[in-house]
């Protein structure tokens, strides 16, 4: 067997850090059970090389790589030949020593999470190259000479005071026991094998060592060890060297201590007060953060408005969800804060990404009077703040006391003045403080409730995300015209529900599968029969393909709309694990809004690789549906006609919407419009 090597590129860090613990974690786990391969470990880079020992590329994993690419969570994908710095490590003896411990190494930092309060990543790469160093025998100056050698090879400043600032917490690392952190509830609670995994490899090259079996220096190999860690952590290059750097004052500037950890005190008490933001400036940290999560979103095309983007760069996320450590404050990715009694997130800081979008879509301006609708963490809230300036003003309400305290302790640790927190339903707004110049909902609705609309100033204008028809929403933007509420623009979006008030738009959960795996998440309203859908993917399945393809970058979230425009269930978000796939479902099930019913007949939309390709040549995939139960047969010609009858008249077109009352005139129906009942009014869709 040889060496097998995947180079993936994703469009960023948090995109990756997602999908690689969530998606290609388990997917490797079962390869490796599976016996399809062995040894499999990875460097945190862009793009990210995967690299395992099989006689051939892993099915399971070439699957799931597929799937990234096909879905959009990987940019590409592409097979490369990999390369070991033999020499480098020491030889062909240290190089399988290497070998064993990125392995371990990969298998322990795919699911370990730096949480505040606990041991962050770069607090633990210290004790566990420690645990190698003292294994390999090597004494507390030989240890600063290691360090000093990776402060050569990775360039960076540190203030001189803030370095000497933090010699006594890197001290304080550099001299704990590292297996006495593993003990229930300690900072490194179950991670012993992989402590014990850099022990082994500390005392394989000291052996090697002392047989005359390295070509390098001891010190020099185990430098290279310690930057193939950082690298693997995520840790960027100039935190390697402030890292590296002040271990090595740590060493160089006191007489020769002992290794068995500080007088004082247990080890497992001093390390337990040091956290992910000892060893770095948080301010610092933060704002380094914030520009590259900022950068980021600058990448993927929103935050298009300058004052959008000024704000994002201005307003400290981390402030607004202070349980978070630093990495998941600036990550592009939701923080939950809140959840009911089955465990399911009902509050949440959103993701920046979104955030971005819908500030985009408001066009806030400076003295503007603005209502919010879900205050969550209080961040939006500041974001609109920065953006309307001081003659501005914020009102954000929400349904929960808790919640609106802790937006008002948010707002004053950030020193925010310009927005009040009320507790509210959201969907009454806010008259008193009206009328508005903008709304803006951060929380999902179906009907448009009457208080919003009525609450804002003459050409004013309200963003919302609003669910459609079946689980498909928009994030749209209405404004009155000539009297008529009309839609300015739209983008894909989705957001948690109102809930607690007179316009709730709760969700309920449909088992498909016999063992409650894959089910419905559907709208609590709509008309299922439960009970005839029960086990239904357990009966025979029927396929249908349209003939439609999208190329691996594109969106059909139009056809996508088209088609639960068309279908009288919509189309349903369906949830499913990954282990579903290939299983009882076929292996590409599309992963959105996605199944059609009908009395005891479900259907889904699927992707397969298309025999055709595009003018340059790149990859398409086609849609279809899967159909099970009776009547799935013609359920799925319906639904893949819808999508071929997109494909064919509607595909250069957008949608546009319109807010109608509900005892208004009927409308005439005509190809390409749609009519959305909801409690509170009609929703025209027509295509333009």
């Amino acid at each position: 067997m040889g060496w097998q090597q995947h180079n993936i590129t994703f469009p960023d860090r948090d995109t990756a850090r997602l999908a690689i613990t969530d998606r290609l974690a388990p997917a490797l786990i079962a390869a490796e059970d599976d016996g399809q391969l062995s040894g499999w470990w990875f460097m945190n880079k862009q793009p990210w090389p995967l690299r395992y020992v099989a006689d051939r590329p892993s099915p399971t994993v070439g699957a799931l790589l597929d799937d990234l690419v096909a879905d959009g969570t990987a940019r590409s994908c592409t097979l490369g030949i990999y390369e070991p710095e033999t020499e480098a490590f020491g030889g062909a003896g240290a190089m399988r020593a290497a070998h064993n411990l990125f392995h371990e190494d990969s298998h322990h930092l795919l699911n370990y999470r730096d949480e505040r309060g606990h041991l962050g990543r770069s607090e633990t790469a210290v004790l566990l190259m420690s645990s190698l160093m003292r294994a390999a025998s090597l004494d507390w100056f030989e240890q600063g000479d290691v360090w000093a050698k990776v402060a050569e090879l990775r360039p960076g400043t540190l203030a001189p005071e803030r370095s000497a600032a933090l010699v006594p917490a890197m001290h304080t690392l550099m001299t704990t026991e590292a297996h006495s952190l593993c003990r229930p509830g300690g900072p490194l609670d179950g991670r012993a094998e992989w402590v014990a995994a850099f022990e082994r490899a500390g005392t394989t090259l000291a052996y090697l060592a002392a047989h005359g079996d390295l070509t390098r220096g001891l010190r020099a190999v185990i430098a290279h060890h310690v930057i193939f860690h950082l690298n693997r952590a995520g840790l960027p290059s100039d935190d390697q060297h402030a890292l590296s750097d002040i271990a090595r004052k740590a060493v160089m500037g006191t007489s020769d201590t002992p290794t068995s950890g500080p007088e004082t005190g247990s080890a497992a008490d001093s390390v337990s007060a040091v956290n992910t933001d000892t060893l770095t400036d948080p301010e610092a940290d933060a704002e380094q953060l914030r520009t590259a999560l900022v950068d980021q979103i600058r990448t993927d095309g929103r935050a298009r408005v300058p004052a959008v983007e000024a704000a994002l760069r201005a307003v400290p996320r981390h402030l607004f969800v202070p349980n978070a450590s630093l990495a998941d404050a600036y990550a592009n990715a939701p923080v939950n804060i809140k959840y009911d009694t089955n465990g399911t997130s009902i509050s949440c800081a959103s993701q920046p990404l979104v955030v971005a979008l819908m500030l985009d879509q408001l066009e806030a301006q400076s003295g503007e009077r603005i209502l919010e609708l879900g205050a969550g963490t209080g961040y939006n809230a500041a974001l609109l703040g920065h953006l309307v300036g001081p003659t501005g003003h914020v009102t954000t309400i929400d349904v929960d006391d808790d919640l609106v305290e802790g937006t008002r302790a948010h707002l004053a640790a950030a020193g925010v003045t310009n927005v009040e927190a009320l507790t509210r339903d959201g969907a009454l707004g806010h008259a008193e403080g009206g009328p508005y110049d903008r709304i803006i909902a951060t929380v999902g609705a179906h009907g448009i409730p009457h208080a919003w609309l009525d609450q804002l100033a003459d050409g004013g204008r309200l963003v919302t995300p609003q669910r459609l028809t079946g689980s498909v929403s928009r994030s749209i933007v209405y404004q009155k015209r000539e009297g008529r509420w009309l839609s300015l623009g739209s983008e894909m979006n989705t957001f948690m529900p109102l809930r607690r008030g007179i316009a709730d738009d709760d969700r309920r959960v449909v088992p498909l599968s016999a063992d409650g795996t894959v089910r419905l998440q559907a709208p609590a309203g709509q008309a299922i029969d439960a009970d005839a859908l029960a086990g239904v993917l357990d009966q025979p399945r029927v396929e249908e393909w349209s003939g439609m393809t999208v190329r691996a970058m594109e969106s059909p979230e139009w056809m996508e709309l088209f088609v639960s425009c068309s279908m009288p269930s919509g189309l349903i978000r369906m949830l499913f694990p990954q282990t579903a796939k290939g299983t009882v479902l076929t292996a590409d099930p599309y992963p959105s809004a996605t199944a059609a019913v009908e009395k005891g007949a479900v259907t889904y939309l699927a992707r397969r690789l298309s025999e055709q390709k595009t003018p340059e040549g790149d990859r398409l995939w086609e849609f279809g549906v899967i159909g099970h139960g009776p009547g799935s047969d013609e359920l799925a010609v319906t639904v893949a006609d819808a999508i071929r009858t997109w494909d064919r008249d509607y595909r250069s077109r957008e949608a546009v919407f319109e807010i109608l009352p509900v005892d208004g005139p009927a409308v005439e129906q005509r190809p390409g419009v749609f009519v959305l009942d909801t409690p509170l009014n009609r929703i025209l869709v027509t295509w333009q």
